[in-house]
């Protein structure tokens, strides 16, 4: 899986890019903050599947 920070980083990014203009809230997705939310919660489930080798 991804580091922690790079998946933080590219939720926050994603975010930014969709519009959200929260810089609060954007901040504290890149502190660790809102590592229990949604986005966090689906961004860091997607890293992990994305890391498990290919299915035979």
């Amino acid at each position: 899986m991804e580091r922690i920070e790079d998946v933080r980083d590219a939720v926050a990014c994603a975010l930014e890019a969709r519009g959200l203009s929260n810089r609060q809230f954007i901040s504290e997705i890149r502190e660790g903050k809102r590592d229990d939310g949604p986005f966090m919660l689906g961004a860091l489930a997607w890293a992990q599947r994305e890391a498990r080798p290919p299915a035979e």
